[in-house]
């Protein structure tokens, strides 16, 4: 009898079976717990990257009405739908330099009636923002954060 007691199989009520039970609950509690605290980490991070690329985007359209003004005045104009990003050349850099700002500008549509843009699409890193002017004058913004899922070469 002595020797069934010291049997290496763990028996239900047992000491050891119990601390392995409790051990393996505490394993799946931790894996558990990190899991969800990545998720909130990596939602927190990218609401931030683009609450950050949509302030910047909100600077680019001042600047792009500023710079409006200023080619009105030298009798140029700034939307030029025939060029690659909608603007004349080197308005792009004079516009993120203006706002202070990185990235890339595509302007899409411009109000001429009150000169200024009336739709643009404004990318820095991964984050894409979107600005569309609604027919009643309110605005739309847009942001988005983009994930490379394949790549063909």
């Amino acid at each position: 009898m002595a020797e069934d007691n010291k049997s290496s199989t763990p028996v239900i009520g047992s000491t050891n079976a119990y601390r392995r039970g409790v051990m393996t609950s505490v394993v799946i509690a931790a894996i558990v717990v990190a899991a969800i605290l990545s998720v909130v980490y990596f939602w927190f991070r990218i609401n931030s990257g683009t609450r950050d690329a949509m302030r910047e985007a909100r600077d680019i359209r001042i600047a792009m009405k500023m710079k409006a003004i200023e080619q009105y005045g030298l009798g140029g104009k700034l939307y030029q739908p025939t060029a690659r990003n909608g603007m004349d050349d080197g308005m792009e850099e004079d516009i993120l330099k203006m706002a202070d700002a990185e990235g890339d500008i595509v302007l899409q549509a411009w109000d001429s009636d009150n000169n200024e843009p009336a739709a643009f699409t404004f990318q820095k890193d991964r984050y894409i923002i979107i600005f569309k002017e609604k027919e009643d004058g309110s605005a739309i913004w847009d942001g988005y954060y983009t994930l490379k899922l394949l790549e063909y070469e």
